[in-house]
Order: C-alpha cells, then sequence, then structure tokens
C-alpha cells in the first residue's frame, strides 16, 4: 500500500496529493529555451531521439508571457480536471541554458500564482552550475521543486551513439551537486536503448 492507494508502486501523482491535500497538475510551460545540443554549442543537429519541439506536448505557446502562459494553464486543468493546485513544468529543451539572471525571471514569473506549489525543471546535466544550483536550491526553501535530468543511458557508447553530447560521468557529478544543495533530482532515462 502505497501514499493510501491499493497500486504496488508509489505513484507520484498520489504522493503529492497527500503532500498538498488537492491532486497536483504540471503546467507545461514554454520559456523559449534551446540547447547546446541543438544550436551547435557542443554538436550538430541534436540527440537523435528528439524531435523539433523538443520533445515537448505543447499545451502553451511560447507567444504568451509566463505569467500568461501559467494562468492558462490553471484555468484549463481547473475546468478539465477541477485541479486546484500546480506545478510549473519546464519540460522542453534545455531549461537551465540561459544566465542566471533571465532564469530568476523566467522562474519567478511561474510561481507568482497563488495556487502554484512548485516548480519542475526539466535539464541536462552539462548545463549546470554552482550559481544555478543555488538559484534552484533557493526556490525549493519556498517551493516544491525538482531538477528533471535527460539522462537516457548510462552507458557511455550509448549516450554517444545517440548524440547526447556528454557521458555519464558529467550526470553523476551534475547529481552530486544537485543533492548537495537539497533539490529533488528527476532522472530521465530511455529503456531499450
Amino acid at each position: 500500500m502505497f501514499n493510501n492507494t491499493d497500486k504496488r508502486y508509489n505513484q507520484f501523482s498520489a504522493y503529492l496529493k497527500n503532500r498538498f491535500g488537492a491532486k497536483v497538475y504540471k503546467i507545461t510551460i514554454d520559456a523559449g529555451f534551446s540547447c547546446p545540443n541543438r544550436d551547435g554549442t557542443i554538436s550538430k543537429g541534436g540527440c537523435i531521439f528528439c524531435d523539433d519541439s523538443g520533445s515537448f506536448s505543447q499545451a502553451h505557446s511560447n507567444l504568451l508571457s509566463i505569467e500568461n502562459q501559467v494562468l492558462e494553464g490553471v484555468k484549463t486543468l481547473s475546468a478539465r480536471f477541477k485541479a486546484q493546485k500546480f506545478m510549473s513544468y519546464f519540460q522542453a529543451y534545455t531549461n537551465t541554458y540561459r544566465p542566471v539572471n533571465e532564469l530568476e525571471k523566467i522562474y519567478s514569473a511561474s510561481l507568482n500564482h497563488p495556487d502554484v506549489v512548485g516548480i519542475s525543471i526539466g535539464t541536462r546535466p552539462d548545463c549546470v552550475d554552482e550559481d544555478k544550483l543555488n538559484l534552484i536550491s533557493d526556490i525549493s526553501k519556498d517551493y516544491y521543486t525538482w531538477l528533471e535530468y535527460g539522462l537516457q543511458s548510462t552507458h557511455d557508447k550509448t549516450l554517444l551513439r545517440i548524440n547526447r553530447g556528454h557521458d555519464y560521468d558529467c550526470f553523476l557529478r551534475a547529481y552530486e551537486k544537485t543533492k548537495e544543495k537539497g533539490i529533488n533530482v528527476c532522472v530521465h532515462v530511455i529503456f531499450g536503448l
């Protein structure tokens, strides 16, 4: 029995519901980020599995401000699912791939709504540094915070083959630094590689 469910596994949605007293929905936000593996900084063409939208289920347009994307997300999810609590979810591309002063404005804008209880930031392990981790750690003092690393595989030869642009040791270093800062970590892997 996990999180008062009859599931044989620990379901994240049930955990969030128990923690916040209501079901928590992620609002996908497009802040117009890019990726060093797409813009040619570390390689050409991006990862072989990533489509033009950065593997993003586009619910909102980056033509809207961050604040308006959150408002639209709250409105849509409230009407459709009777949602009451939300997490800002920066999913597509590399959402730490900007200077820290810009990231602070972007993340803060996504947290202004009173029903937003957290933030989840998808990124690459080669796109975090001490300043960015300090910013995210500061956010985690007031909001439920996750840093989602796209690892994809623990095998360097596979990472090379899928044109990932970093190795497993890079992930391990970023993971350890993130945990030292007390930030929750989610790791994305692609099974079957």
